[in-house]
């Protein structure tokens, strides 16, 4: 089957356009319906779990959609080739139809106040509903043998971006607390009450409580609706597109995405707040209320992602190249274990994942520590092979600058913590294992990850030129104190850690190594950590 851009067959616009459509159209009925169509109050009923899952799995939907409509960008002969036969047969309709039906069965028995009694029944009918609406679409679009060529041909790239796509959401909601959601809200209430004041309302406002509205009407411009899911879905988004397409693009032009998108996300929220303020004013504040925890509002948020990319696809700036809409990347990217931008970038984001995800999981998410390190050694060992030809020597220089680094952190005082100890209830063996496994992390797999991304990778970028080869004066500041800075966020103890930061820069300036800014930052977490065991004073790290 061919898959030139040549010999390719135009996409059938009208089949997709039905399909798309259909799909989002049978989507949002399923989601108003459930949430503001019928007398049931999920959390007066089910466990919390239950009704998170229930919401996300619609937006988790909405997401794989967008990513594969990304993945599609990559690969577009690929599409077109899938996509040939597209509306050639009919029948699938009909069993799209029929799933469009049984998710919308649990409306006939789901009552408020019938408890977790239809749980199941409801979750099944859902799961089943929703197979047979996308069998039914993608039986449309193309037929089974067709499929199955794809799938062979998409091969694990696809399933990443999918997996990506359906974990976004709740990735979302987890990556909250990086943000400083009180400082978004306030912001966003301060937004909301100019727009709709610029718009002739008379409102009352209380930026306290961050209340405000007007003729009986008022809602609360809480956190949660601050709009930090959407500005965390770009984020995620904006990564994925940087991953994917990190060939044709230019860095470290292309990070400002991240500003761009989390800028748009942020005006087009107070837009929709103040939208919602104003129907709610205007007689309607059913739908108003019901709108702030909308699906259309994860739609709008995967809209405003997949916008952000579509502009920087046309902006050259951005781009390596003038690109083509249907064009795939020059040459073919490396494969994930030989892909030396995997091996600087991978391990740190399992780093950060996990990071996210056993808080999450967990009250006492340091006991987990183990299982971090060892899925962090799984991903530096995944792409050991595009790390082996880094020059692994070190100097006489990066063992003083880390015992430097190392003394000035256990100098300065750290009282100790009043929360319980970071291992838990463990004793005896397991504890001691504990200790182990904290060392290596903290000594060993922990400066190796931070500072292939830090150093290696992103200063790099932001200097335009390797560690070994001379750039402006300028630009060396400016990639060490973005660096130095970012490295700092991840800290408690910030202030010591942007001086290490800075330190561990100026020793890769001097030899050219990476090893060295590693050897580095593990000498002064060996410092820290024996000084942390010997005191018994944890928090020192």
């Amino acid at each position: 089957m061919s898959d030139s851009r040549a010999l390719a067959p135009r996409l059938p616009v009208a089949p997709l356009a039905l399909a798309a459509l259909l799909l989002v159209a049978e989507l949002l009925v399923i989601g108003l319906t459930f949430k503001h169509g019928i007398e049931f109050r999920c959390l007066d009923n089910w466990p919390p779990r239950a009704c998170g899952a229930a919401s996300r799995s619609l937006a988790g939907l909405y997401c794989v959609i967008a990513a594969t409509g990304l993945f599609a960008l990559l690969r577009p002969a690929l599409f077109r080739d899938l996509l040939a036969r597209a509306g050639h047969d009919a029948r699938p309709l009909a069993l799209n139809l029929a799933g469009f039906a049984l998710a919308m069965l649990p409306v006939l028995f789901m009552r408020q106040g019938q408890g977790a009694a239809m749980l199941v029944p409801a979750f099944a009918a859902w799961t089943g509903g929703m197979a047979l609406i996308l069998a039914g679409i993608t039986g449309w679009l193309a037929p089974r043998a067709l499929w199955e060529w794809f799938l062979r041909q998409a091969g694990m790239s696809l399933a990443v971006v999918m997996a990506a796509g359906a974990a976004a959401p709740a990735l979302a909601m987890r990556l909250q607390p990086i943000w400083q959601l009180d400082t978004i809200a306030g912001t966003t209430f301060s937004a909301v009450r100019w727009l709709v004041g610029a718009l002739g309302y008379q409102v009352i406002a209380d930026p306290v409580q961050k209340h405000i509205g007007a003729d009986g009407f008022v809602i609360s411009v809480a956190p949660v609706c601050s709009g930090i899911e959407g500005i965390a879905l770009v984020t995620i988004f904006v990564t994925l597109y940087l991953w994917l397409f990190r060939s044709e693009l230019r860095f470290p032009r292309a990070l400002l995405l991240y500003p761009l998108g989390i800028a748009a996300s942020a005006a087009l929220n107070v837009v929709r707040i103040a939208a919602l303020l104003i129907l709610g004013i205007e007689g309607q504040p059913e739908l108003a209320v019901g709108g702030f925890h909308s699906h259309a509002g994860w739609v709008m948020f995967t809209a405003v992602a997949l916008g952000i990319i579509a502009v920087a696809r046309r902006v050259a700036w951005f781009n390596r190249a003038p690109v083509i809409a249907d064009a795939r990347p020059a040459a073919p990217l490396p494969p994930l274990r030989h892909d030396p931008v995997a091996g600087r970038i991978l391990p740190f984001a399992v780093f950060m994942l996990t990071a996210v995800v056993v808080p999450a999981i967990s009250q006492n998410p340091a006991m987990f520590y183990p299982i971090r390190v060892i899925l962090l050694a799984a991903a530096v060992a995944l792409v050991w092979p595009a790390l082996r030809s880094i020059a692994w020597r070190m100097s006489p220089l990066a063992w003083a600058a880390g015992t430097a680094v190392g003394l000035m952190w256990v100098a300065i005082p750290v009282a100790p913590s009043d929360a319980p100890p970071p291992y838990g209830a463990l004793s005896g063996a397991m504890l001691g294992l504990w200790f182990v496994f904290r060392g290596i992390g903290t000594v060993v797999l922990v400066p190796l990850v931070e500072e292939l991304f830090f150093r290696d990778y992103l200063e790099t970028r932001l200097r335009g030129a390797p560690s070994d080869t001379p750039a402006p004066l300028w630009r060396n500041v400016m990639a060490i104190a973005v660096t130095a800075g970012l490295f700092a966020a991840l800290h408690d103890r910030w202030a010591e850690a942007f001086v290490a930061g800075v330190v561990f820069s100026l020793v890769l300036r001097r030899s050219g190594r990476i090893t060295d800014a590693v050897v580095a930052h593990g000498v002064a977490n060996l410092i820290v950590f024996a000084a942390a065991v010997v005191m018994g004073n944890l928090a020192i790290i």
